[in-house]
């Protein structure tokens, strides 16, 4: 049997289309978060133990995220559905 793997872009669209998750909402949200540090030409951002790494192009930032598992444990651990949401209630 070959192995199975969903894509980033897969992913995106399930938590888009069937978890409702508002994607352009949670991207205008990150970016007013690094605004100024972007404005200040900074290597990254730290929010909340969520490193956001600033890339500097021609007329554009782009912007990676890292999480250390040191800071924030809670993101390092998988969360599992529990009996009664496996189940839909």
């Amino acid at each position: 049997m070959s192995r199975v793997r969903v894509s980033d872009h897969a992913l995106l669209r399930w938590l888009e289309r069937v978890e409702g998750v508002d994607l352009v909402a949670l991207r205008h949200r990150i970016t007013k978060a690094v605004q100024r540090g972007a404005e200040e030409r900074a290597e990254g951002v730290r929010i909340d133990g969520v490193t956001f790494k600033l890339a500097y192009n021609p007329g554009e930032t782009v912007v990676t995220t890292t999480v250390s598992p040191r800071t924030r444990p809670h993101l390092a651990q998988p969360r599992t559905a529990t009996a009664a949401e496996e189940e839909g209630e």
